[in-house]
């Protein structure tokens, strides 16, 4: 077999960062910061943006909301279940999913993941959905796409409603369908850091024109954020930006990232979560039950936003592409050498790899060992809400879905690394695993 790395002597290695924001060319950071000088409005822009995304998306209608967990909430009082309806879904998730099925008047019924695949394992669904059932919530995690064929026959047998939560998976397709087209509706995250972001919001593309219509109500009655808070937002996104790139994370932010993970390592968690500059209610801590998702989160999504999301999109699916090679080049190698831990991949999926996962037993000796060698890799954001006290009536077994929390080690993967990037980063990592001995058994298809 031919060896994956280059040959010759090695570079100067730059550091890695563990992930990026994209921002879109300057012309459109103009457009948006003018826009952001006049009064906010959800105007033509919004609606422009709206149609190109269903365009793209291949769904006949789409929605912009202010967050993928508001859009959660609308989609399901929109389908206007009857009260303490099942919700079937994973617990590997942000504690506001489970509460927008909560404040919706539903139950959660906690499903686990398959092994190495991050999404439900579909045996689950047979084994968990009593006669209460009415909704499969799906989330295709790290750009992987859930087993479809099988799940919606599962589902359809059930009569549950299908919802995607495609918020790590934008353009994923499975058998050349996109996901979030499968089920009633999909719903996206443009937060920071995912490959079309701005600042924040929410995507629903549905076929459904009578549940479009009634998302489109709910989104025109929200009330407009601030240009005070639109500025604080753009000044956010450019500090990442700039922090995240190559080039600036060599020279400055790695050492700077270093230093937190070892003394302040919840001032990096939120950084990866966006959430260093709102107010401390938005900072994460243990998993909250609530009854309401706080007003903040209501913000009107804004034509300054539409201006940023629309360069982003220009270079979604560029950006998917290059992913996916960087991703193939870096898997061929820790599989050659068997590392354990590889992701199981279903081969009639067509993966984006927002993040590349790996299960590690030992995660924390991972990081350590990769940071000393210029790599900054990430641990997951997401809890395993079976587990959670906030959520303890609805605590189901779900080991799988705690190896994903407990174990999970996310490699940097996005397209401003290239493939000397990905051989540095492979070397690492064997050799992580070459220094210990066997670890984590490999999924089968590894």
């Amino acid at each position: 077999m031919l060896s994956p790395f280059r040959n010759g002597p090695l570079p100067l290695q730059r550091k890695l960062p563990r992930g990026q924001l994209y921002l879109p060319d300057l012309r459109r950071i103009g457009q948006g910061i003018a826009l952001a000088l006049a009064p906010p409005v959800r105007g033509a822009r919004v609606e422009a943006l709206e149609r190109r995304f269903a365009t793209t998306l291949e769904s006949r209608q789409a929605v912009l909301l202010p967050h993928a967990r508001v859009a959660l909430l609308a989609i399901l009082r929109a389908l206007d279940l009857p009260p303490q309806s099942e919700v079937l879904m994973t617990p590997v998730t942000i504690p506001d999913v489970v509460n927008a099925v909560l404040v919706a008047g539903l139950r959660p019924v906690f499903l686990d993941l398959g092994e190495r695949t991050g999404n439900l394992d579909p045996a689950q669904i047979e084994a968990r959905a009593s006669p209460a059932a009415r909704v499969l919530l799906l989330t295709h995690l790290s750009g992987l796409a859930s087993p479809m064929d099988e799940i919606l026959r599962v589902a359809e047998a059930r009569g549950l409603v299908v919802l995607e939560d495609c918020s790590q998976a934008m353009g994923t397709r499975y058998r050349g369908k996109l996901l979030g087209t499968f089920g009633r509706a999909g719903f996206y995250s443009l937060s920071t850091l995912k490959p079309v972001a701005s600042f924040h919001g929410g995507l629903v593309v549905t076929d459904d024109e009578a549940l479009a219509a009634a998302l489109l109500r709910s989104a025109r009655e929200l009330p407009l954020p601030s240009r005070r808070w639109l500025f604080k937002m753009f000044a956010r996104d450019a500090i990442l930006h700039a922090a995240s790139h190559p080039a600036p994370f060599s020279l400055a932010s790695y050492y700077g990232v270093a230093a937190l993970e070892r003394v302040a390592p919840a001032i990096v968690d939120e950084f990866q979560r966006g959430n260093i500059i709102y107010d401390p209610a938005r900072r994460a801590a243990r998993a909250t039950r609530k009854t309401r998702i706080a007003e903040s989160f209501f913000a009107a999504y804004t034509d300054a936003q539409a201006a940023l999301a629309e360069g982003c999109l220009d270079a979604l699916e560029a950006g998917n592409r290059r992913r996916c090679e960087l991703a193939s080049r870096l898997h061929r190698a820790l599989q050659a050498a068997a590392v354990p831990g590889l992701v199981a991949l279903d081969p009639l999926g067509s993966p984006t790899f927002w993040r590349y996962p790996l299960w590690v037993s030992d995660p924390a000796a991972l990081r350590a060992f990769l940071r000393r060698r210029g790599i900054d890799s990430a641990r997951t954001n997401l809890c395993c809400a079976s587990r959670e006290p906030a959520f303890a009536e609805l605590a189901a077994e779900a080991p799988n879905a705690a190896d994903f929390v407990d174990r999970m080690v996310f490699l940097p993967l996005h397209p401003n690394l290239d493939e000397a990037d990905m051989d540095h980063l492979a070397r690492a990592v064997i050799a992580f695993h070459a220094a210990r001995g066997p670890g984590l058994p490999r999924a089968s298809g590894a």
